[in-house]
């Protein structure tokens, strides 16, 4: 009863934000690298909220709930426009930087996602395949005939999709035809398993010689230290996201780290 109490209380204290222009949300990055020669190629945008109420709230706090009271939408359209306000202006100094922005399934049934990248995508000047969407594997059970004509549209327009956490969790390959990914990402649990257990690296080395074969990229996240960074890059993944790199950081930390240095 409790937890049922100050869940509807940051429901409440969510909403407030969003009816208040968003204050208390922002948008975070963290710099994924190209493999080729370690050079930043682009960002994932990652969203945080805090308030004088709860703190900084974590996204598995507060995440859960913006999707169960539908405020995921309104909150989600922020953050996709954020992500491109920002591409819109690292593009000036860097011309091929692009960022991926997380989005959740209620987002992609319940509000149409391909006509806010591709209007934003005007609006900021972006290039085509500036912006990538990730969507986590998890959500996959619940694919209908919406879910397979967002995929399409996204192909459409030549927006490109990520499947995130590849290998966490239903793991059905007959996916990776159906959607047709541009990148899979591997998430750092299961690259903690490769850095400590012969199989397991040999299983994500012939993930990536797989992926490869079918002509998508591999992107291998949770990358702390330069001796798992040389282990890893051993395989011949095409990108790496992880704090060896860079943790998450806001606009402004972002900027004076990885764009204007």
């Amino acid at each position: 009863y409790q937890k049922f109490v100050e869940e509807r209380k940051l429901i409440q204290i969510l909403r407030q934000s969003v009816n208040n222009g968003f204050v208390g949300f922002e948008a975070y990055f963290q710099p994924v690298v190209d493999m080729k020669d370690e050079s930043i190629y682009g960002a994932e945008a990652l969203l945080r909220f805090q308030s004088p109420e709860t703190g900084p709230l974590l996204p598995y706090k507060f995440i859960p709930l913006l999707e169960e009271s539908g405020l995921i939408i309104p909150v989600g359209k922020w953050m996709l426009d954020r992500a491109m306000e920002v591409c819109g202006i690292i593009q000036q100094t860097k011309p091929d930087f692009k960022i991926s922005v997380n989005l959740s399934y209620i987002q992609v049934l319940k509000s149409n996602v391909v006509n806010i990248i591709k209007g934003g995508m005007e609006k900021n000047n972006l290039k085509r395949g500036s912006i990538l969407v990730e969507l986590t594997e998890s959500g996959f059970l619940e694919t209908n005939a919406n879910f397979i004509d967002f995929c399409n549209g996204l192909q459409a327009n030549g927006i490109p999709l990520a499947l995130d956490d590849f290998g966490t969790g239903y793991s059905n390959f007959h996916y990776l035809y159906q959607l047709s990914p541009d990148t899979i990402k591997i998430d750092r649990s299961f690259t903690v398993k490769a850095l400590n257990n012969t199989y397991e690296y040999s299983l994500l080395r012939h993930m990536v010689e797989m992926s490869h074969s079918i002509d998508m990229k591999l992107c291998i996240e949770g990358i702390e230290t330069r001796s798992e960074l040389d282990k890893i890059s051993e395989m011949g993944p095409d990108y790496i996201q992880g704090y060896y790199f860079g943790k998450p950081c806001n606009y402004d930390d972002f900027m004076k780290q990885f764009v204007n240095k």
